[in-house]
């Protein structure tokens, strides 16, 4: 599928849905009930969805709620988000919610509570330890500490292999210091200094060799995020944001991190590109990778000469869209996976010749054992135990291969986006694994149960799917 995902048509729009204050879609008799927050009644059911009209609920859940309600045994009742005070209006019962964008306003100590059987939400309470990106760092020197720098408990043997760890057995992502403007000087100045100084030894020269990414913790989209060569201006930087926070400003807390400054480039312009994994926790802290992913490309040529043009340096979707260069390359710099391995192949001859699929051999591995390790050491937060409710949730993984195939995390997204030519066939992948289990298909209601099923064993088929990564063996016992 990956070869022909460029191409993959979109839904044909439908008429609008009808909309009710007190029963959405009027629920009949052995229907799920599906509650999705300021979903957009009035758009035309599998249009492309626009932020702009369709709210914050998300292209994904979007078009999973059209999914479900398209089927016949899914009623839709009314969710809305007050936009002036956040208070929640929820119907008294539901079988699935589906919040907005990073869960806001879901008020998990209410959640679920007087329902049976618990309802699914679509956000993990805490997801922000692995979201925010200096909670990210904290959260993994926490789980390395735990675990007197072995691997997590529960980390399946074949992730351990040399095939799938490169470097030491944390270094998921490279070194990284966070700094919070309210902590003043017991921040991590001196040991930014000492790996600044030994960054600075090791290097041949070459000024970006020894150039630090500074990205704010809350930040998204590649907003306010600067590169920085000298350790004066980097302490500079971090003390005017101290003296703005002591002056009541509101600011974030900063990640100060090594930047990668030999990047695998594609030989089409020689740009640089991030990797968007798509990945799922299921309700059972079963732990799945999406089979396709996509390459999100720069528009320009990269420059470690010029480190202050984020055209160049930085791969975010929305600032490629910004430059005239925006889609002469690849239409909506966007590159998939079977496109790109070809590439590998080519570039790699020695390494393809031992293993075939430098992607699926090489790269990927990589990535499945980042994927694991980072959920097993949120385990403790996110993992639900709780009667109310059941949660799951897609996370969107950011990474960088450098010239070395050596795959790097950059920052794990709540409510990721999805390439157009891929949204389809994921938001149907993702209402089979998670939801289908726990609310299963009505026959009674449904239009046709064995086309159903037959679409999804033809999804697998051509990719269309989730791997699944780590097995909770817990839930499996007791089961």
């Amino acid at each position: 599928m990956a070869a022909e995902a460029e191409n993959q048509p979109l839904q044909q729009p439908q008429p609008a849905l009808d909309d009710d204050e007190e029963c959405a879609t009027r629920p009949t008799s052995g229907q799920h009930i599906l509650a999705a927050i300021n979903y957009n009644s009035k758009r035309q059911r599998g249009a492309p969805f626009d932020e702009a009209s369709d709210g914050k609920l998300g292209s994904v859940y979007t078009m999973v709620t059209e999914l479900l309600l398209a089927r016949g045994d899914w009623g839709r009742r009314s969710a809305l988000r007050n936009k002036a005070d956040g208070v929640l209006k929820l119907p008294s019962s539901y079988h699935l919610l589906l919040g907005t964008a990073q869960g806001k306003g879901l008020q998990w100590g209410r959640l679920g509570y007087g329902m049976w059987p618990p309802p699914l939400v679509n956000y993990c309470r805490g997801f922000d330890i692995l979201t925010r990106k200096g909670r990210l760092i904290a959260t993994l020197a926490n789980a390395q500490a735990a675990w007197e720098n072995s691997w997590p408990a529960a980390m399946p043997d074949y992730l351990k292999t040399a095939e799938a760890s490169r470097g030491g057995v944390w270094e998921l992502a490279p070194q990284a210091f966070v700094f919070h403007p309210s902590k003043g000087e017991a921040n991590p100045y001196n040991e930014l200094q000492n790996a600044f100084h030994a960054s600075s030894a090791a290097s041949s020269g070459s000024q970006v060799e020894n150039a630090w990414i500074l990205k704010p913790s809350d930040g998204s989209k590649g907003d306010r995020i600067r590169i920085m060569v000298e350790l004066e201006e980097i302490n500079r930087f971090l003390q005017h944001e101290a003296e703005k926070h002591a002056l009541g400003d509101p600011v974030s807390s900063w990640v100060v991190q090594k930047y990668i400054h030999n990047p695998l480039l594609l030989e089409d312009g020689r740009r640089k590109f991030d990797m968007r994994c798509w990945v799922l926790l299921d309700p059972d802290y079963n732990i799945k990778l999406y089979r396709h992913g996509v390459l999100r490309t720069s528009a320009v040529e990269y420059n470690p000469n010029d480190l202050s043009n984020r055209f160049s340096h930085l791969t975010n979707h929305c600032i490629a869209a910004e430059h005239e260069n925006y889609g002469h390359y690849e239409p909506t710099n966007e590159l998939f996976y079977a496109a790109f391995d070809d590439e590998l192949i080519r570039r790699f001859p020695e390494i393809a010749e031992k293993v075939g699929s430098v992607l699926q051999r090489v790269v990927l591995p990589q990535v499945r054992r980042t994927v694991v390790q980072t959920l097993l050491a949120g385990r403790e937060t996110l993992e639900n135990n709780g009667d109310y409710y059941r949660s799951f949730q897609l996370f969107g993984y950011d990474f960088l291969v450098d010239e070395d195939l050596r795959v790097w995390l950059c920052e794990i997204n709540a409510s990721p986006a999805v390439a157009e030519a891929l949204l389809p066939g994921l938001c149907s992948a993702l209402v089979r694994e998670c939801i289908d289990p726990v609310c299963p298909p009505n026959q009674e209601t449904m239009s046709s149960l064995e086309e159903y099923h037959a679409a999804g064993l033809q999804a697998k088929e051509t990719g269309d799917a989730f791997e699944m990564l780590y097995e909770n063996a817990t839930q499996k016992d007791e089961s």
